[in-house]
This record gives C-alpha cells, sequence and structure tokens, in this order.
C-alpha cells in the first residue's frame, strides 16, 4: 500500500506514490492547510469555523465541519476505508498525524538541523550538499493558495527558515573558499529580499574576494540608500565594519580573518502594542544604562510568577533602548527553556556555539568546550553595544557562562525562579493593580466596550486574579465573540467551578503555563504545593504548613521558601505567605488528581486540629499578649476553618471554633 505524501512547501499537494489526491473544493483544502500547519496537534473546531466563515458560521457548522472532515477522511484514505486516514478527532477538534518522511516541511527542517550539526562538527562542505537538498524540497511561497492567518503565521516562520538556509549554506561554502557561480546566486537574493543585511554582506564578501571591490562597494551603497530611505536607518555597525575592511583591502575578508562579519545580531522577538502598565519598572531599568560609564555590563533580573510578564517586560525595555539609539550593534536573544514541559533546559555551550555562528565565525573555529566558546564570546562582544536577553532561564550555571565581560553591554535575565547574580539589579514583577489589568483589557477588547461595562470589567481583571497573562486571554476571547458582553464572560468564569477552563483563547491557556512552574518541582515540593490548596484562609504560617503536611515546622517553613524562590509562592510580611487565587485553584485541581481522598482528609483534620489547638490555648493566662497577637493574625483563618468544617464530616470542630468566634 503507497504512503501518502503531504507537501506544503508550495502549493498543497497531497499524493499516494504517483498518484495525485483530488482534496475537493477550496473549503476542504482549507481545513486540511490548516491542519498540516499545526501537524500533530489539536486544532480546534471553533479555529476551523473561523478559519472557514469568519465571525459569521452558520448554525449547522458543526455538523458542516464533521461532513468536510469525514469526506477529506475518505479521500486519503486508502480504499475509502476513513479509519485508515491521518485526521483524528481529539476533542475539542481534531488534528492530522503525519510523518517526518512524508511532510515536506518536517523533511526541510530536518535537513537543516542535519546541516547545522554538519557546520558544528566542521563538515562545511557536507553541510553545504544538505542544506541544497533542503531548498530543492521547495516549488513555490509555502501554503501558497491557503489565505488564513494562522497558516499564515506558519508559512511566514518556514519562509524565513527558507532565508535563514539560503544564508547557512552560501556561508558554508565561503567557509570552505568556494565562490563560483555564488555573485549571481546572491544578486538574485539581494533582489528579493532587498533590506537583509545577510545577502549583502555575503554578496560584498564574494565580490571583495573576487577583485571586484568596486561592485562590493555598490552593493553596500544600494543598501544604505534603501535603509535609511524605507526604514529611516543606517546599515548595521558589523555591515559597515566590513565595508570599512573592504575599503582597507583586508586580505583576510573572504577567508574570514579577524573579527568576523556579524550577519545575525539582530535577533529580538517583536514588541506587542498593547503592552500595559510596567512604567516604574521601565523607567527603572531604562535610567539604569544612562549614568556613569562602568567597568562591568550592565545586568537585570527579572523575576515572578508565571503568566506576570517577564518577557514583555524585558522585550519592551531592549525596544526602546534599541530605537533610541542605544545598543546599535546588535541584540541577541536566546530562550533558555528553564521551564519548557518537554524539553530539558537549553545548554550554554550550545547557546554560545549558535552565538558565535549568528556572528559569521566559521564552525571550524569555535571551540569545542564551554570554556573556550565563553572567551571567544566575550572577546566577539568587546567594546560592542550590545543587548543579550536570556529569557526563561532555569538558573546561575546556565546564566553565567552566557554573561558577557564588557561594559558597553546590556544583559536582561528572566527567570520563574530568585537568581543570585553577583552586580545584578533586580525587578520582582507582580500581578497588575486593578487598574492596569482593565486597561489591558480594554487595550486587547475595546475601550468603548470596557467603558460601557465598568463594574463587570473591574470583576473579570479580578477573577483573572490581576495577572497579566489571565487578563491578556480574557480580552482575546472578548475580541474574539463580538457578541459576548463583558458580564457573560464574568458569569462564565464565576459561574463554573474552574476558571482555568474558561482562561483560555486559541492555543493559549493559563494553566499549562502554571503546570511548568510546578513540574520542575522536586516531588516533596510538588507535595506541599498541593497541600497548600486544602489550606483555609487566605494565608498560612510555618507552624500551620506544618500540621497540614505532617512537617516539622522547619522543614515547613523550608519548604515554603523554596516555593517562594519559584514564584509559586507570595509574601506580604515576614512569616506569612500566600497563594494567587489562580495558584490556589491550580493547586486543589492537582491535590484532587494526584493525591488520594485519605491524604486529603488527614491533611485537613490536621490543620483543623491545629486551629483548634489554637483557639484552646488563646483563653489561658500564660502569655495573654501573645494570645492577642495570636488572635489577631489568626481570627480570618479561624472563620476559614470553621466554613470548611462545616461542609465536612468534623461537626465538632465547627462548633468549638464557632463558640471561640463568639467569645
Amino acid at each position: 500500500m503507497s504512503v501518502l505524501s503531504f507537501r506544503v512547501l508550495g502549493p498543497l499537494v497531497v499524493e499516494r506514490g504517483t498518484e495525485t489526491i483530488d482534496l475537493g473544493g477550496p473549503q476542504r483544502r482549507l481545513v486540511l492547510g490548516l491542519l498540516l500547519a499545526h501537524a500533530g496537534q489539536v486544532v480546534s473546531a471553533d479555529e476551523l469555523a473561523d478559519a472557514l466563515w469568519g465571525e459569521h458560521p452558520p448554525p449547522s457548522y458543526r455538523v458542516q465541519l464533521q461532513g468536510m472532515v469525514s469526506d477529506l477522511r475518505r479521500r486519503l484514505a486508502a480504499g475509502g476505508d476513513r479509519a485508515a486516514a491521518p485526521i483524528l478527532t481529539r476533542p475539542p477538534g481534531y488534528l492530522v498525524r503525519v510523518s517526518g518522511d512524508s511532510f515536506d516541511l518536517a523533511q526541510f527542517r530536518a535537513d537543516v538541523a542535519g546541516a547545522r550539526a554538519l557546520r558544528a562538527s566542521g563538515d562545511d562542505e557536507g553541510a553545504a550538499r544538505l542544506l541544497e537538498v533542503a531548498l530543492g524540497r521547495w516549488r513555490g511561497p509555502a501554503f501558497s493558495g491557503l489565505e488564513h492567518a494562522a497558516i499564515g503565521f506558519v508559512a511566514a516562520a518556514a519562509e524565513e527558515s527558507r532565508a535563514e538556509a539560503h544564508e547557512e549554506r552560501v556561508d558554508a561554502l565561503l567557509a570552505g573558499g568556494r565562490v563560483a557561480g555564488l555573485a549571481a546566486e546572491l544578486t538574485a537574493l539581494v533582489a528579493e529580499h532587498p533590506l537583509r543585511e545577510t545577502f549583502h554582506r555575503q554578496l560584498m564578501t564574494v565580490y571583495a574576494g573576487t577583485g571586484r571591490a568596486a561592485e562590493a562597494f555598490t552593493v553596500y551603497r544600494d543598501l544604505r540608500r534603501r535603509l535609511v530611505d524605507e526604514v529611516g536607518v543606517e546599515p548595521s555597525e558589523p555591515l559597515r565594519e566590513l565595508h570599512r575592511r573592504i575599503l582597507a583591502e583586508d586580505p583576510g575578508v573572504l577567508a574570514g580573518d579577524g573579527r568576523p562579519p556579524v550577519n545575525t545580531y539582530r535577533q529580538l522577538p517583536p514588541d506587542i502594542a498593547e503592552f500595559t502598565g510596567r512604567a516604574a519598572e521601565v523607567a527603572a531599568m531604562a535610567s539604569s544604562v544612562c549614568g556613569d560609564p562602568a567597568t562591568a555590563a550592565t545586568l537585570w533580573t527579572v523575576a515572578g510568577m508565571a503568566g506576570v510578564g517577564k518577557t514583555r517586560l524585558a522585550l519592551r525595555v531592549t525596544h526602546q533602548l534599541v530605537a533610541a539609539g542605544r545598543y546599535d550593534e546588535g541584540q541577541l536573544y536566546v530562550d533558555l527553556r528553564g521551564f519548557a514541559p518537554a524539553e530539558a533546559p537549553a545548554d550554554p555551550s550550545a547557546v554560545l556555539e549558535s552565538f558565535l555562528r549568528a556572528s559569521g565565525m566559521p564552525a571550524g573555529r569555535i571551540p569545542p568546550d564551554l570554556g573556550g566558546r565563553s572567551a571567544v564570546y566575550r572577546d566577539l562582544l568587546a567594546g560592542r553595544r550590545m543587548v543579550v536577553v536570556l529569557d526563561n532561564a532555569a538558573d546561575e550555571e546556565q546564566v553565567l557562562p552566557l554573561l558577557p565581560g564588557s561594559s558597553a553591554c546590556l544583559v536582561i535575565v528572566t527567570s520563574r525562579r530568585t537568581l543570585a547574580l553577583d552586580g545584578a539589579l533586580s525587578v520582582e514583577l507582580h500581578p497588575f493593580t486593578e487598574a492596569e489589568a482593565v486597561e489591558l483589557l480594554g487595550e486587547i477588547a475595546g475601550r468603548a466596550r470596557l467603558d460601557a461595562e465598568p463594574a463587570p470589567a473591574r470583576e473579570l481583571a479580578a477573577l483573572c486574579g490581576h495577572l497579566p497573562l489571565a487578563v491578556a486571554l480574557a480580552g482575546q476571547r472578548l475580541r474574539a465573540r463580538p457578541c459576548w458582553t463583558v458580564e457573560h464572560l464574568v458569569t462564565r468564569l464565576s459561574g463554573r467551578a474552574h476558571r482555568l477552563d474558561e482562561l483560555v483563547a486559541g492555543r493559549r491557556a493559563v494553566e499549562p503555563v502554571l503546570a511548568r512552574s510546578y513540574d520542575a518541582l522536586d516531588p516533596a515540593a510538588r507535595r506541599l504545593f498541593r497541600l497548600l490548596g486544602l489550606h483555609p484562609g487566605d494565608d498560612m504560617t510555618p507552624a500551620s504548613v506544618a500540621a497540614l503536611a505532617g512537617l516539622e515546622v522547619a522543614e515547613a517553613e523550608a519548604g515554603l521558601e523554596a516555593l517562594l524562590d519559584e514564584h509559586l509562592l507570595q509574601q506580604s510580611v515576614p512569616g506569612r505567605y500566600h497563594l494567587h487565587d489562580l495558584l490556589r485553584e491550580y493547586a486543589v485541581r492537582l491535590s484532587r488528581r494526584d493525591d488520594s481522598t485519605e491524604e486529603r482528609d488527614r491533611a485537613l483534620r490536621a490543620v483543623l486540629d491545629w486551629y483548634l489547638h489554637g483557639t484552646h490555648a488563646v483563653p489561658l493566662p500564660a502569655d495573654r499578649r501573645a494570645a492577642r497577637q495570636w488572635t489577631r493574625a489568626e481570627y480570618a483563618n479561624v472563620r476559614a476553618a470553621l466554613f470548611l468544617a462545616a461542609s465536612t464530616p468534623w461537626y465538632e470542630h465547627a462548633q468549638q471554633l464557632a463558640t471561640f468566634l463568639q467569645a
């Protein structure tokens, strides 16, 4: 039986052997294209309906969608056996399952990854050959003919990867001293990408290395004119340096001797237009680089709980500084994957290799060891006005080799953990204020819409715990549902047992983000976090948690402090801790999933016993002052314990706690 082959690097084509399969009309092609754009992932029925009918789907859209999927299965299955088709039903939608060797986009990505491994090992010639194979898979623009934003993002990313593959192939050829035919190829690539500096740099290098310096200057002059006229910026410092080297008739330009020409030092992800709040933090971070000259790089750490906006703050500050003309020699960015759900944290040695390769350094000149790579990296950045953003750091050991030694540099490190880095300035991000949360809702869902329902808007922000990610998702749900009122979404959030199920928009959700922090804990810390969701009242102490978890007080305090460092707990005053509302709900959900009924009952009984014992101790004459302090601190928690006991089999606890509260 012939295997299906899916091709999206050009118009969508599905083949079985030599037979091209008729996919039906444009709607069926769009459904399959959207599934292939997210191959192996579930695409919800709502997303597919939005792609097919926009904001006004027919009342029977689910039935129509099921019919389209059923017809696609019939067309794709050998012999019409729909059960054998690669489209699977997975709530809340569908996914397409394709193997890597039958999907040209996956094959292209594998070829590029293999070529990079070859370059890392010093085999530039083999890398160039494999990249030529990868580029040969393209038949035109990716997903051409399929118009939808969700496909467009994937197609744009694939096109960017295609351009990078061209760049890397040329660099591999240049590293091996091969220039034959490259001038014509690069001339075409420059025409296709008139503002992409890398192709201009490569063409200038080829011209300079073949005795055609005048033509290299023409390439530089034409690019500079376009950049100034169309973008309003000068060529980057690395390209200006290459221009100077060619003017000086540097014989090492083609061979790569001396400082390598930088080609991809503009790595920042985009800023977002609806960035809201954080004015004090932005001002503090920006002003720290405008003072007296220093002898060390300016280093900032940005810490906070999951979803609080650490990356967004780092990118906003960096983009503002670059726009102001600082750090104009380059920006390096890397996601260190400190809390990635299915990947190990990034290896600092591999990160350094990618930075050095981005500089244009030939693979054969990159040291094999971490210490050597770090030394070359610091030398490369010496004296350069550059910013380095190290996002989602796991720990200090991961970060230290990536810190430049130059005082001209700025480094911003984000992490869900509190990091102890010598000389670092720190920002501790907390959830938004009510005003900031409502402002973000208005930026996303529309100010007029929020202004028409001010009280529900404030309630919605509160139900999101003022957490920026949750607020943003709520705003995006409103934007995607123009017929919804703010009050309607408030009802959905407050009328359900689990808010986390509603804080979802497209493929983004709050719960998976929280899960990454939880999954990074050791088993003992996970157990403690789960049990904290059962604790009555708004806050807790090491003593009450010790009773809840069956620990010594010192053990409980150490566990609470560790969770505080992980930003899974918050603290307003010394010795007392509290959970963010969404984290509490998540902890309760985890406890119901992972802890036995017996374990939960034991924990609840123990903490109720602790509060009952505390109330019994208050009337004793031993230490009236301490008793009054305990009562003031724990009164709200005792009330919460009473209500908890009244809803459980421990009525005796409820009666005795009620007696204390009435005294």
